[in-house]
């Protein structure tokens, strides 16, 4: 078990733990590749026709129909693992899934029935691409925070670090593999896919009253994200080329002039001199999207932290990009260590000290009811370290948890500008008094002294910063 620990330690990322299928791989590979191949002749009895053409004409809507072609592969395989694994079939709750391992399991292995229930709880989802090696793909889910190795050779020859990929994975042992099509986006579009997938999430859980948080809307409303996606990379990838392209002539500059009819190995040496040369002031350069302050300030606070890292992961893939091309390129680790930034191996959670163990616990409960509630990743830590402030300040006495839950919700969608959220909604989630969340409330505001567009608590862009954008 050797390797694996050391690959593991390597990525960062937490694998399943040893089981004796840690031997058996290469077997579970080949079961679940007939498993697979099974569930899709399944799916062509004809007694689920009528439910392929309504489904079909669900995942292939006029507004999908803008964007996705049913003829291109990729597209229609992405159909297909949505009518085998979420599609609700007509007569019924049960998905096709679900009659497979009714009708069909007495005629499978152990292994096998293993296997199928695994996949009976998957979704499609947004994984984030924190490490690659030649033997796989270390990813984080966006949704949920979950860290994943998907153990897939052709996958990590074809991806780029840090990039995003729309896509199933299906547990396999102690690893993943991709199941169908996977859709790969640059990482500068990850915060608006987001932003679109949680008003849709919020639409779908007032519309429908829905509970049960990211997993139950992604096997309800995930397939949606294709649309989603494939519409905001059209949009955009006409500006992201732009963007990498100015990002070069910046890089290069007049110097560009200088490098031409030099010889390949005197342009190299001179890009190399050149990049050194700029990514050595860029930590001390004032920047647009850090409202004016240079990377080194902006690493003085969390926040700021967290967005110059955001930066350094965009700015690493287009080097990554510039590797995989054979051309020049830089190290983007070293901007790590020259603004004291550890190496990025996926969201880890910060380390918090509680000074009570009550504090904890409602921090592990606030955790778990804005994920229900659709919070993402960043916002739900943003929510744990404003707790952990306000605890510190005034170390306030718990008489009921539920009442801090309230206030603290209601904190974060006022920091988050989330609409519908109001405090006589947050008292009857969690039984408690309108007057109570309002005291609360009002003590967090006033002892941390937020504000709106809180840039130490809040995912939200503040107005100047656009403004500084847009003027770029």
């Amino acid at each position: 078990m050797k390797q694996r620990d050391e690959r593991e330690e390597a990525s960062g990322v937490a694998l399943r733990p040893a089981t004796i299928y840690d031997f058996l791989h290469p077997k579970l590979e080949r079961v679940a590749q007939e498993l697979h191949d099974r569930l899709i002749d399944f799916a062509e009895d004809g007694r689920f026709a009528a439910d392929l053409d309504r489904a079909f004409h669900i995942f292939f809507s006029e507004e999908a129909l803008e964007i996705l072609d049913p003829e291109e592969e990729a597209a229609f395989i992405s159909f297909i693992e949505w009518f085998i694994y979420d599609y609700r079939l007509a007569h019924g709750e049960k998905r096709l899934i679900d009659i497979f391992a009714q009708e069909e399991g007495h005629t499978l292995g152990d292994l096998e029935r293993e296997v199928l229930s695994s996949w009976l709880e998957t979704n499609i989802t947004l994984l984030e691409v924190v490490r690659v090696s030649p033997e796989g793909v270390a990813v984080e889910d966006l949704f949920t925070g979950e860290k994943l190795w998907i153990a897939d050779p052709a996958m990590a020859a074809g991806v780029t670090l840090w990039s995003i990929l729309l896509c199933r994975v299906l547990p396999v042992g102690d690893s993943y593999q991709p199941s169908g099509a996977a859709l790969e986006v640059p990482p500068m579009f990850k915060r608006d896919i987001l932003r679109q997938a949680q008003l849709d999430f919020r639409r779908w859980q007032r519309l429908h009253g829905r509970a049960g948080g990211w997993r139950a809307y992604l096997r309800e409303r995930g397939y949606s994200l294709n649309v989603t996606v494939a519409k905001l990379f059209a949009a955009g990838q006409e500006d992201f080329l732009a963007r990498e392209e100015e990002m070069r002539r910046r890089n290069e500059g007049r110097s560009a002039r200088v490098l031409l009819g030099l010889s390949p190995e005197l342009r190299g040496k001179l890009l190399r001199q050149y990049y050194e040369e700029y990514f050595r002031q860029w930590p001390d350069t004032p920047h647009p999207n850090l409202r004016g302050y240079t990377p080194r300030q902006s690493c003085q606070s969390p926040a700021g932290r967290r967005r110059v890292r955001e930066m350094l992961k965009e700015l690493e893939f287009i080097e990554e990009r510039k590797r995989q091309a054979g051309e020049v390129h830089y190290d983007i680790g070293r901007l790590r260590q020259a603004l004291n930034l550890p190496a990025e191996c996926g969201g880890e959670r910060p380390s918090i000290k509680w000074t009570r163990p009550v504090y904890a616990q409602v921090a592990e409960e606030l955790r778990w009811q804005l994920a229900n509630a659709g919070y993402l990743q960043p916002q739900v830590e943003n929510a744990v370290q404003l707790w952990a402030d306000y605890c510190r300040v005034k170390r306030p006495e718990i008489k009921k948890r539920e009442t801090w839950l309230a206030a603290l919700e209601y904190t974060m969608a006022r920091l988050e500008f989330t609409g519908g959220i109001t405090q006589k909604d947050l008292s009857e989630k969690y039984n408690v008094a309108v007057a109570s969340i309002s005291s609360k409330f009002r003590s967090i505001w006033q002892a941390l002294k937020l504000e709106n567009f809180d840039q130490r608590y809040t995912t939200q862009e503040d107005p100047y910063t656009k403004l500084l954008r847009f003027l770029r």
